[in-house]
């Protein structure tokens, strides 16, 4: 399973470092997204289990604003952390790209597809069958 971790994220890295070159921080632009998937993931996992995974915040007067709140808390930044120290820090990724070949982005556009779909198609599926 660890193989398809480190496959996405070579697959995310050289492709964003392709595309855009030295024009942006490929670091940012590929931690983020991966980090958002994973937090979509077990997001999705926790609505499909009856699983309660939010930290409560309520600082801001706007609930929208205290729910992503409480969504980047309690998965969005402990993710970010955790694929920092895994891939980034130490130029990890460097010995990652050697050993595991690329997918011209196909891995990382289709974990991204699924990690979506995963979430809204349910969504979806509900609001359907609950209006009938």
């Amino acid at each position: 399973m660890g193989n398809i971790y480190y496959k996405v994220w070579v697959d995310a890295i050289v492709w964003e470092k392709a595309k855009n070159g030295n024009r942006r921080d490929w670091r940012f632009y590929t931690l983020i997204p991966i980090s958002l998937c994973q937090s979509i993931n077990i997001l999705t996992i926790g609505f499909w289990c009856h699983i309660p995974i939010f930290i409560p915040i309520h600082f801001f007067a706007f609930k929208p604003l205290n729910g992503f709140s409480s969504f980047a808390v309690s998965l969005l930044i402990p993710f970010i952390i955790f694929n920092y120290l895994l891939i980034i820090y130490n130029d990890r990724y460097e010995s990652l790209i050697e050993k595991y070949k690329y997918s011209n982005g196909k891995l990382y556009l289709w974990y991204f597809i699924l990690s979506m779909a995963a979430f809204i198609v349910p969504i979806f599926v509900g609001i359907i069958f609950t209006k009938r």
